[in-house]
């Protein structure tokens, strides 16, 4: 079962959230080093509507960083969304490894 972690979305900012990739035990996830997965993570209204954004991932130091552009989250409507995270291993199996609902909030400031 993913772990659930809620997500604020600041609409016009650029955005980075850093996801560590152990269990509650302490362990890794992964048996090697990260680079030999793949990693997967979009935004969307509901489940079964179409992805509104999806995520750039970093992968660094056995974790992973999610990243949008200011442009990507500029063209989101401020409210609830749904998002996760999908590890796929090697042998093609994939893994759920974060779900939650991601919150674009409006700003109020505007940078000419």
């Amino acid at each position: 079962m993913a772990s659930r972690a809620n997500i604020y979305i600041d609409k016009g900012m650029d955005f980075r959230t850093a996801i560590e990739l152990f269990n509650e035990a302490g362990d890794e996830y992964q048996d090697a080093t990260i680079d030999v997965y793949n990693f997967y993570s979009s935004i969307r209204k509901v489940y079964s509507s179409t992805a509104v954004a999806d995520f750039a991932i970093e992968k660094a130091n056995n974790d992973i960083t999610l990243v949008l552009t200011d442009a990507q989250t500029d063209a989101l409507k401020p409210g609830k969304y749904q998002y996760d995270v999908i590890m796929q291993k090697q042998t093609g199996e994939l893994s759920k490894i974060v779900e939650g609902l991601a919150i674009v909030v409006d700003t109020i400031t505007e940078v000419s």
